[in-house]
C-alpha cells in the first residue's frame, strides 16, 4: 500500500532471479488492477497542495512590478503617484554617483550604495560641483553678510547656476545654502549630485553615454569631474561602475535587431519546423527497411578506416625507422605547440598505430562475436518503428508533457518573482570607512555597521550624526517584513524549487509510463494491428493518472532529492572556485561526478521500472526490482542494445539538424529561387532553427526510444515465458525469431 510496501517476493535462488513462468491469462498489461504507493501518492498531492499554497500567499503579499521597474533608493517605482510624493512624470532613475555600482550584487538587484532618484529625463551634459566650492567662497568674500545676495549673483558675473543641481525630493539646495550649508556638506550627505556626464536611459536607468563598441565614452576632458569626497573621477572608473548596465544596453540594441528579424520570419520558422517533424517522423518510419543498412554499413565502415589508419600509421613507422629518422623519444622533445615536430617522430606514429590496431581489434571480435545480438537489436528497432506507425498518436505525447512542463516552470517563476518583491522596503548600511575613521566616530558607529539594517526616515534627518559621513550610506536592499511568511522567504523560495524538479520529474514518469503502457499493448497484440487495444495511448494514459500516481511520485521524489544534491555541489563548487583548498576541491570534483552517475543509473532504473508498472500493474520497488533483474539476466543484449539504439537516434538527430540547418542556411542567403526575407542576423535565424529541430527531433526519437525500451523488455519476458509450442507461442516477430533461430509450432500469422 505505502512506498515500496506489500507485492514482494520470497528470496530467489539466482542472484538475479528465477525466469519468468507462462501464464496462460497474461494477454499483455494487466486490465484489472488497484492503487499503488499510496502514501506516496497522498504525501505527493500534500505537497502539490502547498506548493500552490504558497504560490497564492506570494501572489497576495508580492508585486513583481517593483522588481522590474526602476526604484528610488527608499524602494519607491518611479512613475507612480505616492500621493503626498508624485513621482508620475518621473519615470527614469539617476545614480548620483554611478562608480558606486561596481558590486556584482548590482546586477540582481540594480541597487548600489549611492543615492539614486527619480527623475524625468537622463542630463545631457557634462557637469561637476567642484567648480561651484570656489566660485562660493569667492562670493562669500563679496557679500560676507548676505548669502542671499551671494546665491542670487548671476552666472554671468561669476555666481553659481544652481539650475544645475539634480537633488533629493523636496531639497531647495540655494535654500540651504542661503540657511548656512556649503555646497560641499550638501554634496557630502548625499542630497545633491556630485557630477553627472551625458547620459542615456537603459531600461528606465541613467548611464553614461556609450559609442557603438560599447567601450568609451563621450568625456571630452575638457574638466575634471569629482565625487562628493573630492576624488577625481576617471574614465576607468565611470566604466567599471557602468559595466553591468553597459551590458543591458547592448542586450536591447541587440534584442531589437532579433526581435524585427523575429517579426519578418515568423512564418517561415514555423514552415520549416513542420518541415522538421515531418524529417524525423520519416526517419522513425524508415528504421523498419533501413537499420540493419545503417548499423552495419557504419560498422563495417569503422572497420575499414581503422584498418586503413594502422596500415597508415605502419607505413609512416616504416619510413622513419628505415631514413634512420625521427629516433628521439616524445619525452626528449617535450611540450611544443608545433605539432609537426611530432608526427616527425617514430614514437608518435608507433603509439597511434598501437591504439588503432588495439580499438580495430576490438571493433571486429564485437562484430564476430556479438554479431547475433546486433541482429536482435535490429530487429527490435525495426519493431518499435512499426509500432510507432501504428500508434502515430504516441508521436504527439511530447506535446502534453511540453505544456505541462510550461505550466510548472510557469507558476514557480511567477511565484518566485511575487516572493521576492513580497513586503516592506528593507534598508541596510553599506559602511566603507577606513579603520581610522571607525576609531575616531564616537559609540556606538565605533564599529563597522556594514550589514546592518536602517531606517531610511532616521538617516535623512540632517540631526543624525552620519548624515555627513560620504562613506557611510542607508539603502534599499530588498522587500520583506517581520512576520512568519517574511522571515522565511529564502525558504518558501528553496520549496518551491524542490516542488518544481519533484513535480517536474512526475511530469516526465507520467510519460513513459503512458508510452510504456501503449507499446507493451502493441507487443502483446497477436494479430497487429486487429487485437491492438482502441486508443491505446489513452488508456495508458488513463490506467497510469489514475493507479500509479503514488509510484511515479516515488521515482520522481528520488530523482528530484539527488538533482537538489547536485545543485547544492554546484553551489559549493562555485563558492571554493577562489580557494586553495585543492583537498577539498579534489573531493568535490569526486562527490559531483559519483551523484551525476548516480542520477543517470536512476533515470535508467528508474525508465524501466516505469514499463513494468505499465505492464503489470505492481508498486515502484517491486517493478524496479523486477525490471533490473530481467536487466541483468540478458547484460549483454541490454548492453548491445542500448548502444546500437543510441548510434541510431544520434545519428537521426544529426542528419535532420544538419539537414534541416543546410536547407535554412540555402533559403535564408537566398541559394533558392524563392528569396526569404531580408534579416539583419541570418546566422541566427539557422541557429534558432537548427536548435528548434534538435528538441523537434529529440521529442519524436525519445517517444521511439521509448518504444524501443518497451518492446525490448517485453521481447525479454517473451523469450522466458514462453517456448515457441503450441500452449506457449512466442509474441515477437517473424524477423526476431529467424535471428534466434526459433518459431512458432503451430504457424499463425502475425
Amino acid at each position: 500500500m505505502g512506498c515500496c510496501g506489500g507485492n514482494e517476493d520470497s528470496t530467489d535462488e539466482k542472484p538475479y532471479g528465477q525466469p519468468k513462468s507462462h501464464d496462460p491469462s497474461f494477454k499483455g498489461p494487466i486490465k484489472k488492477r488497484s492503487c499503488t504507493d499510496i502514501i506516496c501518492c497522498l504525501l505527493f498531492f500534500v505537497f502539490i497542495l502547498g506548493f500552490i499554497t504558497i504560490g497564492l500567499f506570494a501572489w497576495l503579499n508580492g508585486d513583481p512590478v517593483i522588481l522590474l521597474y526602476p526604484t528610488d533608493n527608499q524602494g519607491r517605482i518611479c512613475g507612480v503617484n505616492y500621493g503626498d510624493l508624485d513621482l508620475s512624470s518621473k519615470t527614469n532613475v539617476f545614480y548620483f554617483d554611478i562608480t558606486q555600482c561596481t558590486n556584482p550584487a548590482f546586477l540582481l538587484s540594480l541597487q548600489c550604495a549611492t543615492t539614486q532618484i527619480c527623475v524625468p529625463s537622463c542630463p545631457n551634459e557634462l557637469w561637476t560641483y567642484f567648480p561651484d566650492v570656489a566660485k562660493t567662497v569667492a562670493l562669500e568674500l563679496r557679500f560676507p553678510t548676505d548669502r542671499t545676495a551671494a546665491s542670487n549673483e548671476p552666472v554671468s558675473t561669476g555666481g553659481v547656476d544652481w539650475s544645475k543641481y539634480i537633488c533629493t525630493y523636496g531639497f531647495n539646495v540655494t535654500e540651504e545654502y542661503v540657511n548656512g550649508m556649503s555646497i560641499q556638506e550638501i554634496v557630502s550627505a548625499g542630497m545633491c549630485a556630485p557630477y553627472y556626464v551625458p547620459m542615456t536611459p537603459v531600461v528606465s536607468r541613467c548611464v553614461p553615454q556609450v559609442n557603438n563598441t560599447v567601450t568609451s565614452f563621450l568625456y571630452d576632458g575638457t574638466q575634471e569631474l569629482v565625487s562628493a569626497s573630492q576624488t577625481v573621477i576617471s574614465g576607468s572608473s565611470l566604466q567599471n561602475g557602468t559595466n553591468e548596465l553597459q551590458q543591458f544596453l547592448a542586450a536591447r540594441e541587440i534584442a531589437d535587431a532579433i526581435f524585427t528579424d523575429f517579426t519578418a520570419s515568423w512564418y517561415w520558422l514555423l514552415a520549416l519546423m513542420a518541415i522538421s517533424a515531418l524529417v524525423a517522423f520519416l526517419w522513425i518510419v524508415i528504421m523498419r527497411w533501413f537499420a540493419g543498412v545503417i548499423v552495419w554499413i557504419t560498422l563495417l565502415g569503422l572497420i575499414g578506416l581503422l584498418s586503413f589508419g594502422v596500415w597508415y600509421c605502419y607505413n609512416e613507422y616504416n619510413i622513419l625507422k628505415t631514413a634512420n629518422q625521427g629516433e628521439q623519444s616524445i619525452i626528449s622533445v617535450g611540450f611544443t605547440t608545433n605539432l609537426s615536430t611530432y608526427l616527425a617522430l617514430q614514437d608518435t606514429w608507433l603509439a597511434f598505430l598501437i591504439i588503432l590496431a588495439v580499438v580495430d581489434f576490438i571493433l571486429i571480435l564485437i562484430v564476430l562475436f556479438l554479431r547475433k545480438r546486433i541482429q536482435i537489436a535490429i530487429q527490435i528497432i525495426r519493431q518499435a518503428s512499426k509500432a510507432v506507425g501504428m500508434m502515430i498518436s504516441t508521436l504527439f505525447y511530447p506535446l502534453v508533457t511540453f505544456v505541462l512542463v510550461l505550466i510548472v516552470v510557469a507558476f514557480w517563476a511567477a511565484t518566485a518573482l511575487f516572493l521576492a518583491s513580497s513586503g516592506d522596503p528593507v534598508y541596510g548600511i553599506v559602511d566603507s570607512r577606513n579603520d581610522s575613521q571607525i576609531a575616531m566616530a564616537s559609540a556606538p558607529y565605533n564599529t563597522s555597521l556594514s550589514g546592518d539594517q536602517c531606517v531610511i526616515t532616521e538617516w535623512t534627518n540632517t540631526s543624525h550624526p552620519l548624515y555627513l559621513v560620504d562613506e557611510v550610506k542607508c539603502i534599499f536592499e530588498k522587500y520583506g517584513g517581520d512576520s512568519i511568511f517574511h522571515q522565511n522567504v529564502t525558504w518558501l523560495q528553496v520549496i518551491e524549487a524542490f516542488g518544481m524538479l519533484w513535480i517536474l520529474n512526475w511530469i516526465i514518469a507520467l510519460g513513459q509510463c503512458t508510452l510504456a503502457g501503449a507499446f507493451s499493448s502493441y507487443y502483446w497484440a497477436w494479430k497487429k494491428p486487429r487485437d491492438i487495444p482502441f486508443l491505446p495511448l489513452y488508456s495508458s494514459f488513463g490506467r497510469a493518472l489514475r493507479y500509479h500516481t503514488g509510484s511515479l511520485a516515488f521515482g520522481a521524489l528520488i530523482i528530484a532529492i539527488v538533482q537538489v544534491i547536485r545543485i547544492l555541489l554546484e553551489y559549493a563548487d562555485h563558492k571554493l572556485k577562489g580557494t586553495e583548498n585543492k583537498v577539498a576541491k579534489f573531493i568535490l570534483k569526486c562527490l559531483k561526478c559519483c551523484f551525476w552517475c548516480l542520477e543517470k543509473f536512476l533515470k535508467f532504473l528508474n525508465r524501466n521500472a516505469y514499463i513494468m508498472v505499465a505492464v503489470y500493474g505492481k508498486n515502484f520497488c517491486w517493478s524496479a526490482k523486477e525490471a533490473f533483474k530481467l536487466l541483468m539476466r540478458n547484460i549483454l543484449r541490454v548492453a548491445v542494445l542500448d548502444k546500437v539504439t543510441d548510434f541510431i537516434l544520434f545519428m537521426g538527430k544529426l542528419i535532420v539538424t544538419v539537414g534541416m540547418g543546410a536547407l535554412s542556411w540555402a533559403f535564408f542567403t537566398d541559394k533558392f529561387p524563392i528569396r526569404g526575407p531580408s534579416l539583419n542576423y541570418y546566422w541566427l535565424m539557422i541557429i534558432v532553427i537548427a536548435i528548434g529541430t534538435y528538441f523537434v527531433a529529440s521529442g519524436f526519437f525519445n517517444t521511439f526510444a521509448m518504444a524501443v525500451d518497451t518492446i525490448f523488455l517485453c521481447f525479454l519476458e517473451d523469450l522466458e515465458r514462453n517456448d515457441g509450442s503450441e500452449q506457449k507461442p512466442y509474441y515477437m516477430s517473424k524477423g526476431l525469431m529467424k535471428v534466434l533461430g526459433k518459431k512458432n509450432k503451430k504457424a499463425k500469422d502475425k
